[in-house]
């Protein structure tokens, strides 16, 4: 009789603990479920890790405003805005994810987009071209943006290319294809109109979206990761 009491009162307390063990898991479940669907577009995590691993694991789980964002995005883009070289293979590029890293241009500010660096600083010489099919809605100088194409499209997501050392022969208003020629790549900006050599050659990319007359970036990291093998090629050397 002891020995079966015991055994039943074993039962019990592993029973209690296993159903404890599963509440605690749906509870957990559910409040990370709750925690992505209440996520707006300014949310920090949201902005910081856009289209990474972490976000493609619980697309499915964002809010209807976040989910749609980013399956527009993951629509659009179609090629990396750097070309390769045809000619010369040391002419490469590269970047690393500074979203948010420090910036001190008439005050600190956090950085809104990813460089990316030429690995000969020429000005001029590395062809950009559009990510993605859109309409031209800015074009021209920024003083921190120096020369700078603004593209929007049709889902309202603003693509945004600066630091351009020239243009190609496009104007606001028109129509851009992805894979198109914009410009080259420069060291335009930190200064009055033509200003250059403040810093070493490079593309600044940024991507963003508006809540009704909120303007917001999103980390375009992984956005370019995902267009590493969507590279077109081009004769420059």
């Amino acid at each position: 009789m002891r020995r079966r009491r015991i055994c039943k009162i074993i039962s019990a307390i592993f029973l209690s603990a296993f159903f404890t063990v599963l509440l605690t898991g749906h509870l957990y479940r559910m409040g990370s479920y709750q925690t992505y669907r209440r996520m707006g577009l300014q949310d920090d995590w949201y902005r910081a890790h856009f289209m990474d691993e972490e976000m493609e694991a619980i697309e499915d789980k964002l809010s209807p405003e976040c989910g749609a964002l980013l399956r527009s995005v993951k629509d659009e883009v179609r090629y990396f805005p750097v070309p390769e070289s045809e000619r010369d293979d040391s002419l490469t590029v590269s970047y690393v994810d500074s979203w948010q890293a420090e910036r001190n241009y008439k005050g600190t500010s956090g950085h809104e987009g990813t460089d990316i660096m030429a690995s000969v600083n020429e000005r001029g010489l590395y062809p950009i071209v559009s990510m993605t099919d859109g309409t031209v809605t800015n074009l021209g100088w920024l003083e921190k943006g120096g020369y700078r194409i603004g593209i929007t499209s049709d889902s309202g997501t603003y693509y945004y290319y600066a630091h351009l050392d020239s243009y190609a022969d496009i104007k606001e208003g028109d129509e851009i294809k992805a894979g198109e020629f914009l410009g080259y790549m420069g060291d335009s900006g930190y200064g009055e109109e033509g200003t250059r050599g403040k810093f070493a050659v490079h593309l600044h990319v940024g991507i963003y979206t508006y809540n009704e007359e909120t303007e917001i970036s999103v980390n375009p990291y992984y956005v370019l990761l995902l267009l590493e093998n969507r590279k077109l090629s081009y004769e420059f050397s």
